[in-house]
């Protein structure tokens, strides 16, 4: 039974639902593994709790809209 595990950012219902089809769909199509088989677990991560360097992604993020 393959497990995935995705940490990304907020996402809507109708997000997570085509993720979570993609994955299985795909993890079912190179393993051999019947669809029903995959289990995906989506963290959700605020901005403010992912760093990268000395900076947080929301500062980034801020940045990148300048």
């Amino acid at each position: 039974m393959p497990v995935i595990q995705m940490y990304g950012p907020k996402m809507t219902n109708e997000q997570k639902k085509e993720l979570i089809c993609a994955y299985a769909e795909a993890t079912s199509k190179v393993l051999g593994v019947p669809v029903q088989a995959v289990n995906t677990t989506i963290f959700e991560n605020d901005p403010n709790n992912v760093g990268n360097g000395t900076q947080t992604l929301a500062e980034q993020l801020a940045a990148q809209e300048k």
